[in-house]
């Protein structure tokens, strides 16, 4: 089976996740591949779906969010069905909060996993008490605070 991507597409590939915002020329420079081969390589992984999109990260604390929080969250299938959703519906509920980084279905003891950035403990309670609890299908929650950021 040949492989989608070989050595060279790795290269870039790494160096664009560390700064997607470098020209080809730059990406040239640092891999040794000819500027051409670079660009033709970004087109194909983006063609192909590798390269899914370029994003910009931005630094939740300058905006003033200085807490980051993990929720998990324990379902009630059977109240899920009774307002006719799935898993995915709340999924894509619990993703509309801009706040919210990323929303994860997951195995084990508790069903969802979700990463919150907030001002302050208060806003990270009153989504809990206030929003996730009266969504339709959560049973129960427990937050853990990020205490230490790379």
């Amino acid at each position: 089976m040949k492989e989608l991507i070989d050595e060279k597409d790795w290269k870039i590939l790494e160096i664009l996740k560390e700064n997607s915002n470098l020209s080809t020329y730059k990406i040239s420079k640092k891999t040794l591949i000819p500027v051409t081969t670079v660009n033709n390589r970004i087109k194909k992984l983006k063609k192909t779906g590798v390269i899914k999109k370029f994003t910009v990260e931005v630094d939740k604390n300058k905006l003033g969010f200085n807490l980051t929080a993990y929720i998990l969250i324990s379902l009630s299938l059977r109240e899920l069905k009774e307002e006719k959703m799935n898993v995915r519906d709340l999924v894509r509920i619990i993703k509309k909060n801009p706040d919210i980084e990323s929303v994860d279905n997951v195995t084990g003891d508790f069903d969802i996993i979700l990463k919150i950035h907030a001002r302050d403990i208060n806003d990270v309670n009153d989504y809990v008490v206030n929003t996730l609890a009266g969504l339709k299908g959560v049973e129960k929650t427990k937050t853990a605070l990020i205490l230490t950021k790379d």
